[in-house]
This record gives C-alpha cells, sequence and structure tokens, in this order.
C-alpha cells in the first residue's frame, strides 16, 4: 500500500484524465413486480443518451442472490456503445453484480511532429508506432464495475471478497435518500486504504446546477472512509482509483486501479 500515490505531478498527468467510467443501469433498482422477473442491465461507460462512447467489452457479470449462490451472466447483446444482460429474478431479496476484472493497457506517445497521442498497447508493442514517435508512458488500467438491484423486497447485503479494491457499503444501496448523507469505506485487500482519488458523478447536472458531483482525495487520516451529502434523487456513479508507479515491468509503467459502484438515490 506504500506505492499508493496520490497529489503529484503523476497523477495530474497520468490518470486523473484517463478516467473511463463504466455504468450499470437498470431501469430501476428497486423493483416491484408480480407479474414480470426478467428484467435488462446496460453496461456502459455513460448514463446518458446520445453522448458518444464505447464499448468496454464486458461480456460477463457475476450475479449473486439473496441466498448467497453465484451465477455467471453472459451478454445478451453486444454493441458498439454497451453491453446488455437479461437478468431473471427467481429470490425476493437484493442481487448483487459484478464484473470481472478488465484491463487495458494504454500508451502515450509524440509523433514526429510534435503532436501527443494515445493509443491501445503496451509498451512491448511500441516497435509498432509510426517512425519518428517518441514514447511517453504506458499506463496499465485494471477495471471493475458493480451494482445491486432490489427485487420485491431487500436483504442484507454481504460482502462477497476482501481481495483487491472494494467498496464496503456502510448503508444499504437501495434505500438511499436525497439529504442524508451516505458513507462508504474503501479497502485493499481488507485493509482501509491510505490514499485514493474518489469521484461521486450523477446524470443531475443536466437537470440541476448544483449537480452533486463531488471530488475528494481520501488520506490517510480518513482511515477509508469517505461520505456523500446528496441532494438530488437521481443515478449515480461512485468512482474509486488508486496509481502505483511499476518498476522493471515490461508492459507499462503504471498501474490504475478502478472500481465503480452504481446506484440509485430517492426522493
Amino acid at each position: 500500500m506504500k506505492k499508493l500515490i496520490l497529489a503529484s505531478a503523476l497523477f495530474s498527468t497520468c490518470m486523473a484524465t484517463q478516467a473511463h467510467d463504466i455504468w450499470i443501469k437498470a431501469d430501476t433498482h428497486e423493483i416491484n413486480s408480480e407479474e414480470q422477473k426478467v428484467f435488462a442491465l446496460d453496461v456502459s461507460r455513460s448514463a446518458q443518451a446520445y453522448v458518444a462512447e464505447s464499448n468496454h467489452e464486458i461480456k460477463s457479470l457475476m450475479m449473486y442472490s439473496p441466498s448467497g449462490t453465484s451465477t455467471t451472466l453472459n451478454a445478451d447483446y453486444s454493441g458498439k456503445v454497451k453491453e446488455v444482460f437479461e437478468v431473471e429474478f427467481n429470490e425476493s431479496g437484493t442481487y448483487h453484480f459484478e464484473s470481472p476484472m478488465t484491463q487495458v493497457f494504454l500508451s502515450f506517445y509524440f509523433d514526429e511532429a510534435g503532436k501527443k497521442h494515445k493509443i491501445r498497447m503496451p509498451k512491448t508493442e511500441y516497435h509498432t508506432l509510426p517512425k519518428g514517435s517518441k514514447p511517453e508512458k504506458t499506463v496499465e488500467k485494471q477495471m471493475v464495475t458493480e451494482t445491486y438491484v432490489s427485487y420485491n423486497g431487500f436483504s442484507d447485503v454481504k460482502q462477497t471478497s476482501k481481495e483487491g479494491l472494494q467498496i464496503v457499503l456502510m448503508q444499504h444501496p437501495n434505500k438511499l435518500r436525497a439529504g442524508k448523507p451516505l458513507s462508504f469505506k474503501l479497502t485493499f485487500n481488507g485493509q482501509p486504504i491510505a490514499e485514493a482519488e474518489v469521484a461521486l458523478k450523477s446524470l443531475n447536472e443536466f437537470y440541476y446546477q448544483d449537480s452533486d458531483k463531488v471530488e475528494v482525495d481520501l488520506t490517510a487520516k480518513d482511515k477509508g472512509l469517505v461520505t456523500f451529502n446528496p441532494t438530488h434523487p437521481g443515478r449515480y456513479l461512485l468512482g474509486v482509483e488508486l496509481e502505483e508507479k511499476l518498476k522493471d515491468n515490461a508492459k507499462a509503467d503504471f498501474r490504475s486501479i478502478e472500481k465503480f459502484l452504481t446506484f440509485e438515490i430517492t426522493q
């Protein structure tokens, strides 16, 4: 954990401007229906209609039922901008959905004329860059996204793993209300994170001047705990990013570990 770094020149030039949000969108995250059991989840880089984006190529989701059983869901539709999963709910209670870790290598280089470019490739493919190019750096991005959906009632939410970067819920994710504080504990391999960048985003920027978009720098004194006070109902995304400089790594100079949680706040 000592390798995790935050407010530095590396952070401002390497990671922060390259965030790739991953939303898991349900029509609603609290479903009440006696007739319908099958619903759809969209996985995409944006929760906004008509916003240019690209598919993260997340081909499967792990679904944990209220009773604790796990099922691997494969995408029913894979398009240029999103994946769609059809989900059948056979139990009442709260379901947890989580993607497998996706890995992307982003390389930055200057062409012969001095113009900066970004391309998906590890350092091992520098030899394929145009003649006269000067590589600047390569970032390995590891990303996981998750969400919770409650069907015909709520059940206790249990943490399914302590490994890697985890967003530990301090309240039930489908009982959040506007105007009430919400807290998360952020851990890495079971230990509170010493330093990280945390961002809370919402769709409210299209409707409210004060859009509840907040970015905070988590430090050791926070002991992994972060609290937000959203004032508006709507769909939100919590993003957490850890960073480290790599040594003697053949494929990348830096690593960015990112976790995303999509949730909904009601009135």
